[in-house]
């Protein structure tokens, strides 16, 4: 199962940001709450810091507690990208079923 979430990392972030902001460690804690999948380090912030560079995140630096936090949000190219992203899968879930069937 894991494969299956690294592979779909970018949907998994873009979706539980479109519940609200969330911080680097927050988006760990919904993954293990939601999927039970905990990513690396070296996986997870890589890939946000990709969504970041692209438009897609908005990573704002926060001061909380007197620890520097950084808060992430989907834009709004986030969010089309999410519902291209969730199309791809609902049509790739469509096309396993058909070939199941035959």
């Amino acid at each position: 199962m894991t494969n299956l979430f690294k592979g779909n990392l970018k949907f998994l972030i873009l979706y539980i940001l479109s519940s609200g902001p969330i911080h680097g460690y927050g988006l760990f804690k919904e993954l293990e709450k939601k999927f039970k999948w905990k990513p690396s380090c070296g996986t997870l912030y890589p890939v946000l810091n990709e969504l970041e560079t692209g438009g897609f995140v908005d990573g704002r630096e926060t001061v909380e507690c007197g620890r520097f936090k950084k808060i992430y949000s989907l834009t709004s190219e986030g969010k089309e990208l999410l519902g291209r992203l969730s199309a791809d899968l609902r049509n790739s879930v469509k096309m396993i079923s058909f070939n199941e069937n035959y």
